[in-house]
């Protein structure tokens, strides 16, 4: 779920002038032009040039990295210049001769918006936009609200040249969306899961405590953090948080009765569904107890400025996004501190964000944006420039997973299997660490997926209810 990441920046992009006979309806912009194609998404969110190809070429080894990215992915870095914007429209240009838009100049404006709830107002206010890239709770609601529609069957077809959504999206993530009942609304575009982010060396007497107590929704009320920890200043988050305190012994004996085999898959994901989706009032007053009571003993709340403080050892503990604890862990290796990642072992979120289409969209213009960005080069390099997981597999994004992550050492080594993820037989072998570090917080393995929950947007008067209950909380 794109939240703010690290580096948060302000700006509008425009990849070529706007006539001013489009500028016409009062808005600012035309959201009809054939040529234009309107992209509204998050603040860095799309590889914006200058981070894979900015390598010192004097280093052999960056040298090294150059030459086996040109002979993965087939471009070398120093021809990476542009951002993916602007490539999409020499791509299209090059590919879609024959296209009524390729006669004329294709603009692609790129809007970003600060949250889910800016996005949608800016709808509701009449906005116009081609392709929105909400999280998974915004776009069910803009399609139960009916301001999305579905994509073409033949968008879908795996057999159709240049579907590369198709071709590479991961059977586990297409899973979700139908879950979700999203399937036929939404392209994927990265996805991942919350949990803690921690200093084994600072909670408890040791390692292994540290880890047993922040596996635990109650260790963000826990003595052991008692103003070491920061919550998330959201209600929805905060929410979930409640939820995962109030149900943490059910939650922990229907594992264990899944675990045992008595009960199938289905019914245990359907049962923790419904659990981490219950705004009911009862339980909404209880949620707000627990968040009192975590209120007065986490240090505080942050959005994004948080992350900092853990990195640099001034704060233990932080509820994060799992892009944002890919960030952070790298971040404090240069503050000689070894951070990990857990996700709690009752239950946890699993979010994405993907591409929808508004009524009305450019269909021509939209499905060939997505496929271009579902082109495995161009995953990857945005993976590497947000720091957050993709929704598509293929074996070139397996090979630059692998490349981050595998090792060749041979002790204190364990197999990480991503087949769940990636299909059979793609197994590595990683420094035992990334079994709480970086890998994991990006590819949880396959014990953890079981337990992660989608959760869904609240109707309107329980909506209310728990930002009413929240802000008199904080």
């Amino acid at each position: 779920m794109k939240k703010h990441l690290s580096k948060i920046l302000a700006f509008s992009l425009l990849l070529a002038s706007l006539p001013l006979s489009a500028c016409e309806n009062g808005l600012g912009f035309s959201s009809k032009a054939d040529n234009v194609l309107r992209v509204a998404s998050w603040d860095e969110y799309i590889d914006m040039g200058g981070s894979i190809y900015a390598y010192d070429e004097e280093n052999p080894e960056l040298e090294q990295f150059k030459a086996w990215y040109k002979n993965t992915f087939g471009i070398t870095l120093s021809e990476k210049t542009k951002p993916l914007y602007e490539e999409f429209v020499d791509w299209y240009h090059t590919n879609f001769k024959d296209s009524e838009n390729y006669q004329k100049d294709l603009v692609v404006q790129y809007i970003p918006l600060q949250d889910n709830e800016t996005m949608y107002n800016k709808i509701k206010m009449g906005d116009r936009y081609d392709l929105l890239c909400p999280s998974e709770y915004m776009a069910m609601k803009l399609k139960a609200e009916n301001l999305i529609e579905p994509y073409a069957q033949s968008f879908f077809d795996e057999n159709i040249s240049g579907n590369y959504y198709a071709q590479n999206a991961s059977s586990y993530t297409k899973e979700i969306f139908k879950d979700a009942e999203l399937s036929e609304y939404i392209a994927g575009y990265m996805w991942g899961t919350t949990g803690f982010v921690f200093n084994p060396n600072n909670i408890g007497n040791s390692a292994n405590e540290a880890r047993n107590i922040m596996k635990s929704w109650n260790s963000l009320y826990s003595p052991e953090t008692t103003n070491k920890i920061t919550a998330k200043d959201n209600a929805r988050d905060s929410y979930f948080m409640g939820l995962g305190m109030l149900y943490e012994e059910e939650l922990l004996a229907l594992k264990e009765e899944y675990k045992k085999g008595n009960i199938d898959k289905n019914i245990y994901k359907s049962l923790l569904s419904q659990k981490m989706n219950d705004t009911s009032k009862s339980t909404t007053n209880k949620v707000k107890d627990l968040l009192k009571k975590m209120r007065k003993n986490v240090y505080g709340l942050e959005t994004d400025e948080g992350k900092m403080d853990v990195v640099t050892g001034l704060l233990d503990a932080s509820y994060q996004w799992s892009g944002d604890a890919v960030y952070m862990i790298n971040e404090a290796e240069f503050y000689d501190l070894e951070l990990e990642y857990v996700i709690p072992e009752s239950a946890s979120n699993i979010w994405f964000d993907g591409w929808v289409k508004m009524k009305g969209a450019n269909e021509e213009l939209a499905t060939a944006f997505i496929n271009f960005l579902s082109m495995p080069q161009n995953v990857v390099r945005n993976m590497y420039y947000i720091g957050y997981t993709s929704c598509l597999k293929s074996e070139e994004i397996f090979n630059y997973v692998a490349f981050s992550y595998e090792t060749d050492e041979t002790e204190n080594t364990e197999k990480y299997d991503l087949s769940y993820f990636f299909g059979d037989n793609h197994t590595l072998t990683v420094d035992a660490k990334q079994t709480y570090r970086q890998l994991f917080a990006q590819y949880p393995n396959e014990d953890t997926i079981d337990r992660l929950v989608v959760m869904k947007y609240f109707e309107k008067a329980d909506n209310d209810r728990i930002n009413r209950m929240w802000i008199n909380i904080k």
